[in-house]
């Protein structure tokens, strides 16, 4: 270990403790700083490398602990984002010699994008049996909550009850999905800065050509819509992969996008017109996703077809 890693990794924890200590103190304008701390820890892993991020992601969870008081916060930042980080910040700087041996191969985007699929995930069942997630009561908590407000701001107590009812439902599609963005844009401003630096070994990908998920991502993904109709704690878990991979398949679909409009005219309006839209209505998600399953399942048949 190079001995610079240890104070990196020591200062970058503490860096990550900072911007998470607005979730642990309930500070509703800190918490848009705690989903970059991830920042700190990726930069120490991707620019002195692995050892550098696993112990700013240790130093981050000990010293959000020290600060509350509360080993289960610590253990909450370790598990939900020091940790996160700090494999795939370590997977991201793997590489071996080629054969030929001109050069290095990385490992691969597409391999990278469907660890953090899996870590998303597992993240989140991890933590909601930590923390002992109980959806019938959260669901009774918020609607006698929102029952409690004076008359007239609130609409009816049925209609207060589907709305909940829909709300909490939809915690254990979404949660995954934005560990899966929150990741994923961390990671790409940290190797941006690390870069910049001139710290990072790694080459700059072509993420629109190299945006892609192996097979299996398919029959998993396929598996959990399936299971996200269960009720119960197979529902839940069926809800988490459809999540995080329904996620995945997105972000593979907006890179085809990126991919198939390089060089033509419209280039820009295209992209402009589909962000547009993203923002104002959300649902042409769905069709990027069907995009993403599409171009995933015509690569499969591709390989099949080449074996």
């Amino acid at each position: 270990m190079q001995f610079s890693a240890l104070p990196i990794g020591l200062v970058a924890g503490v860096a990550a403790a900072l911007l998470f200590a607005g979730v642990v103190t309930q500070s509703p304008g800190a918490v848009v700083l705690a989903l970059a701390a991830p920042v700190p820890i990726f930069i120490a892993s991707l620019g002195w490398g692995s050892r550098a991020g696993f112990i700013a992601a240790a130093t981050a969870a000990i010293a959000i602990a020290a600060f509350t008081g509360a080993v289960l916060s610590g253990v909450t930042m370790l598990l939900g984002s020091a940790l996160p980080a700090a494999a795939v910040g370590h997977m991201a700087g793997l590489a071996r010699p080629r054969d030929d041996g001109a050069g290095l191969d990385w490992y691969p985007v597409s391999r990278l994008l469907f660890a953090i699929l899996c870590i998303a995930a597992a993240t989140c069942v991890v933590l909601g049996l930590l923390m002992s997630y109980d959806a019938a009561g959260l669901e009774a908590a918020v609607t006698q909550a929102l029952l409690a407000q004076p008359d007239g701001t609130i609409a009816g107590e049925q209609e207060i009850r589907s709305f909940v009812q829909l709300v909490v439902s939809a915690i254990p599609f979404v949660q995954p999905i934005i560990s899966v963005l929150t990741w994923i844009g961390c990671l790409y401003v940290a190797a941006a800065i690390t870069r910049i630096s001139g710290r990072l070994p790694r080459p700059k990908d072509d993420l629109p050509v190299a945006t892609t998920l192996p097979r299996v991502a398919l029959p998993i993904f396929a598996l959990g819509l399936a299971a996200s109709f269960a009720p119960g704690i197979v529902g839940m878990l069926g809800a988490v992969l459809t999540g995080a991979f329904g996620m995945g398949f997105t972000l593979v679909g907006l890179a085809a996008m990126h991919r198939r409009t390089r060089g033509r005219p419209a280039r820009g309006l295209v992209l402009f017109s589909a962000y547009g839209a993203i923002i104002l209505l959300f649902i042409p998600l769905f069709a990027f996703l069907v995009l993403g399953v599409f171009d995933t399942a015509r690569n499969r048949m591709a390989d099949a077809s080449n074996t």
